[in-house]
């Protein structure tokens, strides 16, 4: 069996417009960084590349991705496909080694591992086709017959109330955990601080104790601000399941302090790229690992960082509710627990998915969902989606 066609296409949903909350006028504890502009949501010009990888025995792959990328669409054409072509679509690791190695002038982390993950991720979609076997089959099997979800859409863009009502809203459709994005930082000072934990504290007291209840940080904060926070959460008893990204990934140091004297677990990882930054954050002890496929080198990494987090008695977490991930908290002991992000109307990156394939599932009343035994990941390209968001990637 050998590959014969490559196409990769860029879609974007730019009506998505930038948010930005704004801040006092005069910002009491600093941060002027470009992390610290308070940004609700990003614009996303390139919300999505769909990957599909053919063979000469009229089996295709579908493979996905992420946000952002423009250069993917560039790079799996004009470069990946000398390295391509002709190959046996099986010789999955050899790939993902021989792209790696190839790229390494230019490449490493960034845009050519997330192209790298379109590639890896479609290889990965025909080898379930090819054994005829649903992928979570390929890894091990079910650990867990139905996936549990948590709901990841709740943001203080109504009041306190609205974002209460919207808390309860999921509770109530059977979710048993949900993720809240903090909208302040240090350009709001003590007063943002104080909002943030009157509204944590409001959805906390009407979720009830049982329901598990992340934040996130988004990257906005910086260390001091961080810290206090944190003792802020602690002191109010909010029984928090992890405090997510409280700093830019890159400040390694303060992910270390805060590790270390946090009794709130440490989530991160969603912008890192490959296993070897993955070592970095074990060892300044985060305890939930949140890779996303579609940028960290796709499902061959995401499973050598599952193997890294079982030596460390960690959890993965991957950040990113679609197909592949789901396929991965299915099979595997050391994830616990998948995002969800359902479809909306508009469109946004996160939901562009709904449109540019199908096969995706939506989560059941309970909270829940369970993955198909359909071969490979489940997916089939939806022509009509991806022709409607469908951009050029020059």
């Amino acid at each position: 069996m050998k590959i014969t066609t490559i196409k990769a296409r860029t879609l974007g949903a730019t009506e998505n417009k930038r948010s930005i909350f704004s801040p006092p006028d005069e910002a009491m504890l600093g941060g002027t960084g470009a992390f610290r502009q308070g940004s609700q949501t990003q614009p996303e010009p390139a919300a999505l590349t769909v990957v599909e990888i053919g063979t000469d025995e009229g089996l295709v792959g579908v493979g996905t991705c992420g946000g952002f990328n423009l250069a993917a669409e560039s790079i799996i054409h004009k470069h990946f496909t000398q390295h391509l072509l002709g190959q046996d679509p099986r010789r999955v690791e050899w790939i993902w080694d021989k792209l790696y190695m190839e790229t390494q002038q230019y490449g490493l982390r960034g845009a050519v591992v997330m192209a790298m993950s379109g590639v890896d991720i479609a290889l990965w979609d025909l080898l379930g086709k090819i054994a005829e076997q649903p992928v979570y089959n390929l890894i091990g099997g079910k650990t867990k017959e139905r996936v549990p979800l948590y709901m990841s859409l709740l943001r203080n863009s109504d009041g306190v109330e609205g974002t209460v009502k919207r808390a309860i809203n999921d509770v109530e459709a059977g979710f048993r955990a949900m993720k809240y994005f903090f909208s302040y930082g240090p350009r709001h000072g003590l007063e943002g601080m104080r909002k943030e934990i009157e509204i944590i504290s409001e959805i906390r007291s009407a979720i009830g104790p049982d329901v598990q209840f992340m934040v996130d940080a988004h990257m906005l904060w910086e260390l001091p601000y961080a810290l206090r926070m944190i003792d802020k959460m602690a002191d109010a008893d909010l029984n928090i399941e992890w405090l997510e990204e409280p700093v830019p990934p890159d400040d390694m140091a303060a992910h270390e302090r805060i590790c270390a004297t946090s009794p709130i677990p440490i989530a991160a990882g969603e912008h890192a790229r490959t296993r070897f930054e993955y070592l970095d954050f074990i060892n300044a002890g985060v305890f939930y690992l949140q890779p996303d496929i579609n940028r960290v080198g796709g499902f061959t990494e995401v499973l050598r960082i599952c193997g890294l987090a079982a030596a460390h008695s960690r959890a993965v977490c991957p950040h990113q509710g679609w197909l592949h991930s789901y396929h991965l908290v299915t099979a595997k002991n050391v994830c616990p627990v998948g995002e969800y992000f359902p479809r909306r109307d508009p469109l946004t990156g996160n939901s562009l998915i709904w449109d540019a394939l199908n096969g995706e599932p939506e989560a059941d009343a309970d909270g829940t969902i369970e993955v198909s035994d359909a071969p490979g990941f489940g997916w089939t390209v939806n022509e009509a989606g991806v022709t409607k968001h469908l951009i050029s990637a020059d």
